[in-house]
């Protein structure tokens, strides 16, 4: 793994380049990881930097599972652009915008999760509805892995689920509409509507490599340079390292190179 802090000349350069952008995970990334979606709480250095950032960075910007929302209460940065529901749902100037093809799934979230609790008791199950996608959460059960084959199994039995996809992520299982769009489709739209020729992309888990992709295949197609960084746990998954430009140790790592990044660009 290539760690961010011994390649800051490199990124210096990348910083030059202009419009440049700055987009970020939430959960993992700004967030510690908490045992529950309502115990997790934005890094205070973190949601300090964005802050500031935000005043000379054309974009900043955070995409994640969460409902858009949800990311605006919990990061708290009135300039920032968020992205939720994996891309697929934004938030700017107080309007929440979703397509027009989506306007259906709601109902069809309600539908999959009204059938899918009572197949789930569980002991540490728990359900997050999210309006466009929903969660399964599976971390504070006794025995995650057969939890984890239990829920996927309910779920292929559910006819009201045929018209999503799975993702999955840490100890979590993601029910979104079976459309084209994630991560990746939302910072790509965030490239081109911004025009970046540079950028950066922090992320902790597998829906991030996404982005880590678009990152990258907008370099190869336009005169974009960018880097992904991981950003490392224990529970980061083995893949998210190989994608990764870069990496970051942690929360306190990301506030620490936010910093840097601040001090480098004022």
């Amino acid at each position: 793994m290539t760690y961010v802090f011994d390649n800051l000349p490199r990124i210096k350069e990348t910083l030059k380049r202009f419009p440049f952008g700055l987009v970020t995970d939430v959960d993992g990334t700004i967030s510690p990881t908490a045992d529950t979606p309502q115990q997790a709480v934005v890094s205070p250095p973190c949601r300090y930097y964005l802050d500031l950032l935000c005043r000379h960075l054309p974009l900043v910007a955070a995409i994640s599972g969460r409902d858009a929302i949800t990311i605006k209460e919990m990061v708290g940065v009135p300039g920032m652009i968020y992205v939720g529901n994996h891309g697929l749902e934004r938030l700017a100037g107080g309007t929440s915008r979703i397509r027009a093809d989506l306007k259906d799934f709601p109902a069809v979230i309600d539908s999959v999760l009204a059938a899918l609790e009572p197949r789930l008791k569980i002991a540490g199950i728990s359900f997050e509805n999210k309006g466009l996608s929903a969660s399964v959460h599976y971390r504070l059960t006794t025995d995650p892995g057969a939890a984890r084959r239990t829920i996927l199994a309910q779920i292929k039995q559910l006819p009201q689920a045929d018209h999503l996809k799975i993702m999955e992520n840490k100890l979590v299982i993601d029910l979104v509409p079976g459309v084209e769009g994630d991560k990746g489709t939302a910072l790509r739209e965030l490239i081109r509507e911004y025009r970046l020729q540079g950028g950066i992309y922090l992320g902790d888990d597998l829906t991030d490599i996404y982005a880590f992709r678009a990152l990258h295949r907008a370099a190869k197609e336009s005169d974009f340079q960018g880097y992904a960084i991981g950003v490392v746990s224990a529970e980061m998954p083995p893949t998210l390292t190989r994608e990764a430009d870069f990496t970051l140790n942690g929360v306190a790592d990301v506030a620490r190179f936010l910093e840097w990044l601040y001090q480098t660009i004022s």
